[in-house]
């Protein structure tokens, strides 16, 4: 029995790619159609629509094609894809935090503006020019002592939960960075606004649970062990993080 070749049309179809994508794997050599030396109409085999579902398989997981074509399609060891598979996991999660510092960045900048439409925004953008984008993932290497580790441990049994709190706070403190920077954190309705901000943070934190803070008092406790750019934010804001706390908690939630 003849084996089953399908049109470029045919593929598509059963693949969901679309026609265009098709022929440009063909053009790059990723996949390579067999012609009909008449006609050069591309056919392709049923081993062909499996190997195009891998190639869509890894394209959706976010290789490159360059990568999908030189490595990916060679392997055929379980523990050689799972290798790769968790590689590409890391890089995804190392895109992940560098769009959550962004958009803690946006967030932080936009709130300054709102709060000073007039402020000049050069020291802001001099303070984000130098910020690294990956600092969240220093605190993987960070030796923490065991009390600390058992009561975050013990609090929380996703550590995606402390990725958000991070993120949360990071953009906090950001925001607190650039009232300071541009001397906003002087005006009342500025400190009462971030002051409400900041306790809805730590309110959110506790949930409701008089020692859910203490872990994160722990990690304050240990600061010195944070990585650099942390720590500075943390020290430049903290006199009007408390300021601005205190402030709110004098006024209750109400503006003057």
């Amino acid at each position: 029995m003849t084996a089953k070749l399908y049109t470029v049309g045919e593929l598509a179809k059963l693949s969901g790619a679309t026609i265009r994508t098709i022929q440009y794997y063909d053009k790059i050599n990723l996949l390579a159609a067999k012609r009909d030396g008449k006609k050069n109409i591309r056919y392709y085999s049923k081993s062909d629509l499996m190997a195009l579902q891998q190639i869509l398989f890894y394209k959706r997981l976010g290789f490159p094609l360059k990568e999908i074509k030189n490595n990916l399609m060679n392997f055929d060891d379980a523990a050689d894809i799972k290798q790769i598979l968790t590689n590409q996991a890391d890089i995804l999660f190392q895109q992940e935090m560098e769009t959550k510092m962004n958009l803690a960045i946006i967030e932080a900048v936009n709130a300054s503006i709102e709060a000073n439409p007039d402020q000049k925004l050069e020291p802001t953008i001099e303070l984000v020019l130098s910020l690294n984008k990956q600092t969240i993932l220093d605190y993987a290497n960070i030796d923490f002592d065991e009390k600390t580790k058992e009561l975050f441990d013990n609090k929380y049994d996703d550590y995606n939960e402390i990725i958000e709190i991070y993120w949360q706070w990071k953009q906090l403190i950001l925001e607190a960075a650039s009232y300071k920077l541009n001397s906003t954190h002087e005006e009342k309705q500025t400190r009462f606004q971030f002051g409400k901000k900041w306790h809805e943070f730590t309110e959110n934190i506790t949930a409701d649970d008089p020692d859910g803070i203490t872990p994160f008092e722990k990690g304050l406790e240990e600061s010195d062990k944070w990585p650099q750019e942390d720590l500075f934010l943390y020290n430049f804001s903290k006199d009007f993080i408390s300021d601005a706390y205190n402030y709110y908690l004098r006024k209750g939630d109400t503006s003057d």
